[in-house]
């Protein structure tokens, strides 16, 4: 629980750190840490338009646009889903696909959306996208070497919320459970699987498919679905704890 906790305040400091990257002057961190972590609750109502909403309008009084904070998030998604589908394509490479193989393949291709963030496509995309809803433009995007710095942080946060993972199911199934490569990355496959179905809260059911999937290798199908859902159970408790604990750092002075 506490590399889990860890990890979302990786999580969290990355988001910050992609807000400083396109809005002057600087928010204040503490209170856009807050923003962040409040907003996570959002994403258990279907299609995550609450928590894309509530985002919006509580960055909005600390000096952050709603068309900022809507491109940060853009910027978040793509990073987080790219990453995890990278470490997922990595797993498929070294313990063999799951399910359909069209499943292994899309987790393969996946890692190349973050091209999408080079300023030369990002930046035409959302000044066409703002000015068609009667927004300005953006003010600055984020230079390439930017978005590089903010993967090898978004890297650095999954991997300890995969790591995190392994010592939770391994606490409850023992060594059986497998490796921390193999539960680190068969984790990460399934989130970046589950991110895509949006209209699902927070991936319910489709990350603990997929991960009982890769579980199911080195242990019964019953108690992998079981050990699918204890890692769920934990991850939504600490997810719970950080926001209270970051809304608290918020109010300290």
């Amino acid at each position: 629980a506490a590399v889990i906790l860890v990890s979302y305040f990786v999580t969290g400091g990355a988001y910050v750190a992609v807000v400083e990257s396109l809005v002057e002057p600087h928010p204040k961190r503490r209170r856009m840490l807050a923003v962040w972590g409040v907003s996570l609750l959002g994403r258990y109502v279907p299609g995550s338009v609450v928590m894309i909403a509530g985002r919006m309008e509580m960055a909005r009084p600390l000096g952050v646009p709603r068309r900022t904070t809507l491109a940060a998030m853009t910027y978040e998604q793509v990073l987080s889903v790219g990453v995890a589908a990278g470490c997922g394509a990595a797993f498929v490479l070294l313990f063999g696909h799951l399910g359909p193989t069209w499943v292994g393949w899309l987790v393969v291709f996946l890692p190349l959306g973050v091209v999408i963030l080079h300023p030369r496509l990002i930046g035409p995309a959302s000044e066409r996208i703002l000015r068609r809803v009667g927004r300005e433009p953006l003010p600055q995007v984020i230079s390439s070497k930017r978005v590089l710095v903010l993967a090898a942080w978004y890297l650095v946060a999954e991997l300890a919320l995969g790591v995190g993972a392994w010592l939770g199911v391994r606490a409850v199934g023992g060594p059986a459970v497998g490796s921390v490569v193999f539960i680190t990355g068969a984790f990460l496959f399934a989130f970046a699987i589950s991110m895509l179905v949006i209209v699902v809260p927070s991936g319910l059911g489709i990350r603990e498919g997929a991960f009982a999937l890769a579980l199911a290798q080195h242990v019964p199908g019953s108690v992998a679905v079981a050990l699918a859902v204890v890692s769920r159970l934990e991850i939504t408790v600490v997810e719970l704890i950080s926001v209270g604990v970051f809304t608290l750092i918020a109010r300290r002075r």
